[in-house]
């Protein structure tokens, strides 16, 4: 692609400015007086289809306040290297040449639709001054297209020295119903021009933009993510049932998705990205429960203020009802059974455990996870390590600071989830003894009363209920479970300690290695006349506390990159030590927490609709800005 095609694509990753007006259609004329006769029914013109190799189409309803808005987050040296110019209308001159430039207005929308199998042609729509509409047969010389009536192939401009290098994209105008409607439609392909134009100007460019920038992917662009999608399950026959179930619930997921459109909006310090998927229906079971119907005036749930203050990724859901979940749950439940089953479990005790666990998930209601590592920690015990790698003491020790602790909260009394605990590790412990061997023709084994060993276990794990902590409620659940290693390769021994806690009729559960961090964060969440410490006394909190939301949540790229990290090999100390050094290098260490929240709204169609929006501060962009360009 030439540099200048480049123009829309600068345009969007600069996070456009405030939408221009948009103006509506003209309306019709009124009918005219029914003759005596009556005469045959006119037949509504149709709007034009869309390409049939469009990818998606970039709307830019501001363009040079956009453009404005890249220079302050774009070094103006990158600017030049990418676009020639740090100037819109240059670029736009490199492109089309300067008297057709002369005419565009860069204050109203553009539009431009991509084509071909990865969008490497692009055709852009773009406004005509409204002055200069009257004036353009007498600058340019025109030539309609035969086949395309009213489009207006540009030859050249009248005074042009005919020596004069053409630009290069081909242009064309399509004059509109009124003066400020016309269009100069630009690509490096006449053909392509042809292919998209009716579609931009009869159909993109009367539809409403109340973003400063959208991207809209087409019906061809879904349809080919559900063929990829159905093909790599085909393709993939080793991750037995469940994961066979995984690209079918993602194939159907993608099925019902009617349209999908990424918004950017430009405020005073920060710019919110908006995914928005429509739905036609809700057929698959992972569309009922990602897009459920909710309350519109529904509250945030009360624990996810209650999380500690130093939580680095934080979500909270409404959740989807018990009925709208029963799809997946049964349909997860028999992929489960079914690769327990071939792995040699035994059927009527697999399905006592199965049972018991299905009434303890996917059972619909608010959820609350947040999750936390001390970032300080981690990098002091990975510098130790890279001093002295042969120390296992250093080892371990950057190993532990990497865990981090996870915590989690459901509106449901605890003695619900305690008995429940207890009873699957008992019965647990019971499947385990029973576990059968499966032979390599696929028939299981007689019962030798012995756990079969797995040869790709590297850790063998035992539990233990031991006393919990005083410092926190009464009848709270303290599970040790105990990892030993069977391989050299294999994580160092540990122990994960899990704590059921009760609230009242919430419930809390917290799981990490490091026990002292765990119980004090416990701590913190289950104590109601403690404000200090939690998120809900944090700053800049509001915006999460929209009602209306089905979930929400923050995050940090350092947060997620420390909770990515599990140092379990020494291959994944050197990995994460690299992660964190790029964090740190960058202008706000990558430490500025992103929040997130998602509606959804169920049609009366059977249609659906979800929303997510992100809001980026302009230290979180430039720390992805940073980020990407190394």
């Amino acid at each position: 692609m030439k540099r200048a095609a480049l123009l829309p694509i600068a345009l969007l990753t600069a996070c456009a400015g405030p939408s221009a007006p948009q103006r509506a259609p003209v309306a019709p004329l009124p009918a005219a007086p029914r003759p005596a006769v009556a005469a045959p029914a006119v037949v509504a013109a149709q709007p034009a289809s869309a390409p049939a190799e469009l990818t998606f189409v970039l709307r830019i309803a501001h363009p040079k306040r956009t453009w404005a808005n890249a220079a302050q987050l774009v070094p103006s040296s990158a600017l030049v290297f990418t676009m020639g110019s740090t100037e819109p209308t240059s670029v736009l001159e490199g492109a089309v040449g300067p008297d057709l430039a002369g005419i565009v207005d860069l204050d109203r929308p553009i539009d431009v639709a991509f084509l071909g199998t990865t969008g490497a042609h692009a055709v852009a729509s773009l406004s005509v001054a409204e002055q200069e509409v009257p004036r353009l047969a007498d600058r340019f010389v025109l030539k309609e297209l035969e086949e395309h009536p009213g489009l207006l192939r540009v030859e050249r401009a009248r005074d042009a020295d005919p020596d004069e290098e053409a630009p290069p994209w081909a242009c064309a105008f399509d004059p509109g119903e009124r003066r400020d409607g016309a269009r100069l439609l630009c690509g490096e392909d006449v053909e392509d021009i042809e292919a998209a134009a009716a579609y931009l100007v009869q159909v993109v460019a009367r539809e409403p933009l109340d973003a400063d920038a959208r991207i809209e992917l087409s019906d061809r662009t879904l349809r080919q993510a559900v063929e990829e999608a159905s093909a790599a399950g085909d393709a993939d026959e080793d991750d037995g049932r469940a994961g066979a179930l995984g690209e079918e619930l993602a194939a159907g997921f993608l099925r019902d998705i009617e349209r999908l459109n990424v918004d950017l909006t430009w405020g005073r310090a920060d710019v919110e990205v908006g995914l928005t998927l429509r739905f036609a229906g809700r057929r698959s079971p992972l569309t009922l429960a990602l897009a459920p119907a909710t309350a519109q005036d529904a509250a945030p749930p009360p624990a996810f203020f209650r999380l500690p203050a130093d939580t680095a990724v934080a979500f909270h859901t409404q959740g989807a009802s018990r009925a709208e979940l029963t799809p997946l749950r049964e349909a997860v439940f028999k992929a489960l059974r079914d690769d327990m089953i071939d792995d040699g479990y035994d059927g009527p005790r697999l399905d006592q455990v199965l049972a018991r666990l299905e009434t303890l998930a996917l059972t619909g209601g608010p959820l609350v996870v947040g999750a936390g590592v001390n970032g300080a920690a981690a990098e002091k015990a990975l510098a130790a390590y890279q001093r002295d790698k042969g120390a296992p003491r250093a080892r371990k020790a950057a190993r532990l600071a990497l865990q981090g602790w996870v915590l989690a909260s459901v509106e449901e009394p605890a003695q619900t989830w305690i008995s429940g605990v207890k009873e699957l590790l008992q019965r647990g412990d019971e499947l385990d003894r029973f576990k059968r061997s499966a032979p390599k023709d696929g028939n299981t084994a007689q019962a030798s009363g012995k756990p079969k060993k797995d040869d790709e276990d590297k850790q063998s794990t035992t539990h233990a209920i031991v006393r919990a902590p005083a410092s926190l409620p009464a009848g709270t659940l303290h599970v040790e479970l105990r990892s030993k290693p069977l391989t050299k390769d294999a994580p160092p021994a540990h122990t994960t300690h899990l704590y059921v806690v009760p609230a009242g009729q919430r419930t809390w559960l917290g799981i990490s290695e490091d026990d002292a961090a765990l119980v004090a964060r416990l701590r913190v969440a289950v104590d109601p006349g403690r404000d200090e410490g939690t998120l809900g006394a944090a700053p800049d909190m509001e915006v999460l506390r929209r009602r209306g939301t089905l979930a929400g949540g923050l995050f940090s790229l350092v947060g997620l990159t420390l909770l990515a990290a599990n140092g379990d090999t020494p291959e994944a100390l050197d990995e994460a030590a690299r992660d964190l050094a790029a964090l740190a290098a960058l202008p706000a260490r990558g430490g500025v927490a992103v929040p997130l929240a998602v509606t959804s709204e169920v049609l009366g169609s059977g249609a659906a609709r979800v929303d997510v929006r992100v809001r980026l501060t302009h230290a979180g962009i430039q720390d992805a800005i940073a980020l990407l360009a190394r």
